[in-house]
Order: C-alpha cells, then sequence, then structure tokens
C-alpha cells in the first residue's frame, strides 16, 4: 500500500503527493512575490489561489470527461471531489491557461510566482510519486470468515479480486459500500471480497439489514490480521489483484465508482 499517515489524518499516496504540491506551490508563490519587491503580493496571492481553483476544476474535468460511461447514469459524482478522481495533465492546462490569462491582463507582479510556484509543484508532484516504495504484494493465503460462520478462503481463485476493507464505524466506508455492492453485482467474472475488521457477524448484518445492502462477499477478518498482511493503514482501503494474485492497484480513502472501475479494468487487462 502506498498510503502515508501524519498524526491521525491518512492519505493516500496520490493524494499526498497532490497536497504537498499543493502546499509548495503557495508557498513558492508567495516567497517569489515578496522578493519581487513590488509591493503588491497580495495580487501573486489572489491568482494563486484561481491558478490552484483551475487546476483542480479543469483536473476534475478531464478526468469525468474520460470516464463519462461510469458518470453518465450517476453524474452527481462528479461533485464529490474527495473520492478522488483527478486528471493531472488537464490541471497543469488549466493551470497553463490561468497563466497566460495573467499574462494578457498584465498582472505582471504575478507571472514569476506563477511560474516559478508552477515549476515547484511539478517536481515537487512527481519527486513525491518516484520516492514511494511499490513492493510486490500479493493476495495473502488467509482463511477469512463468512457470515454464517464458515471459512472462505482468500486466494487461490484464478479470476480478478476487489478486496474492500472496512468497518460499519467508518463513514466513509459506509458511503461507498453501496456503489460497491452494486458494481459486484454487475461485475462478471470479478470476485468482490468486502472483509469486515474486527466486528462480530451481528454488527455486519444489522448494518446491511438498515441500508438494504446484500450478504455477498461479505466475510469477517475478527483480529484484523489483513491490515498487517496488507500493510494497510487505513479504512477503506481497496485493493485490486488480477488472476495471479498480483496486486495491480490500490486507493486508501472512499473511492469513486469511476476509479474502481479504471483499478478493475487494469486487472482484467480490459482497456478503458
Amino acid at each position: 500500500m502506498n498510503a502515508v499517515s501524519i498524526g491521525p489524518l491518512v492519505f493516500d499516496g496520490e493524494r499526498f503527493a497532490a497536497v504537498v504540491a499543493l502546499l509548495l506551490f503557495f508557498l513558492m508563490t508567495e516567497i517569489v512575490a515578496r522578493l519581487q519587491g513590488r509591493n503588491l503580493p497580495g495580487d501573486a496571492a489572489r491568482w494563486a489561489g484561481i491558478a490552484a481553483l483551475a487546476w483542480i476544476g479543469a483536473a476534475r474535468l478531464g478526468f469525468v470527461i474520460a470516464h463519462w460511461s461510469d458518470f453518465a447514469a450517476h453524474p452527481l459524482d462528479a461533485l464529490k471531489l474527495w473520492q478522488g478522481g483527478f486528471l493531472s495533465g488537464a490541471g497543469w492546462a488549466g493551470g497553463v491557461a490561468v497563466f497566460l490569462l495573467a499574462a494578457l491582463r498584465r498582472a505582471r507582479a504575478a507571472l514569476a510566482p506563477l511560474a516559478l510556484g508552477g515549476a515547484v509543484a511539478l517536481a515537487a508532484h512527481l519527486a513525491v510519486l518516484a520516492v514511494q516504495p511499490s513492493p510486490a504484494v500479493t493476495l495473502p493465503q488467509m482463511q477469512l470468515i463468512a457470515l454464517d460462520g464458515g471459512g472462505v478462503q482468500l486466494a487461490g481463485r484464478d479470476r480478478a479480486v476487489v478486496l474492500n476493507l472496512w468497518a460499519t464505524w467508518c463513514p466513509p466506508c459506509r458511503r461507498e459500500m453501496p456503489m460497491m455492492t452494486e458494481l459486484a453485482a454487475n461485475t462478471p467474472g470479478v470476485d468482490f471480497v468486502f472483509a469486515n475488521q474486527g466486528e462480530e457477524a451481528r454488527q455486519v448484518r444489522a448494518f446491511l439489514d438498515a441500508e438494504n445492502l446484500p450478504p455477498d462477499g461479505m466475510v469477517r477478518d475478527p483480529q484484523g490480521r489483513l491490515m498487517g498482511a496488507l500493510n494497510a493503514i487505513g479504512l477503506p482501503s481497496t485493493l485490486v489483484f488480477d488472476a495471479r494474485g498480483r496486486l495491480v492497484a490500490a486507493q486508501t480513502g472512499e473511492v469513486s465508482r469511476a476509479a474502481l472501475t479504471r483499478m478493475i479494468a487494469q486487472a482484467t487487462g480490459e482497456t478503458r
């Protein structure tokens, strides 16, 4: 797993890289604006804010357009930015557009801060992604417990597997579960395993009944052994393995329908 923990906060690797880049962008634009000596740091800060919003908006729009087949039936999902799903190339195009607009508006005090801030942010984003460890991970040989008490072997399925680590007390887990169970019912050839971490069967059943969710694929991991075996540091964690049991994609935190569909396509070799 490539998640990063800072105190009580847990970030997916890509989200952590984006946060670092954003913070350095604002820091660098402020420093360069003050070094210019134009006494107009507020102008640079205003343009930096516009550029950051343009990056986020363009990156999200690019992702939605690229995965429109997943958003078409649920267009309001495009507004769920907390789920992730950004196309960085489109984001940088949005940032460049703001820089060009600043140039056309003759906002000279903002040009150097935006250019240098953007360069530092891009370098930081790429560097953080590059230094993140990518250990080879395979689906653990582990027996879990079905809701009826029977044993369920996790590995050796000879098909792609979506493994979701979750708990009923976890708000993001609860939010994404209806989407995930729906996707599980409509994705033939892929096994979905919802491994509850540390809770009793009655708690899991009560949640499923209250939310009118199917019990298919629900298993229990009473001691949370999967968290340690997979080096997962937060819930929910969603990991997608190919038919040979090799991890091909993972996300810590709430996952969107489009992102999960893309992860599954990576595991099955389909083109998205």
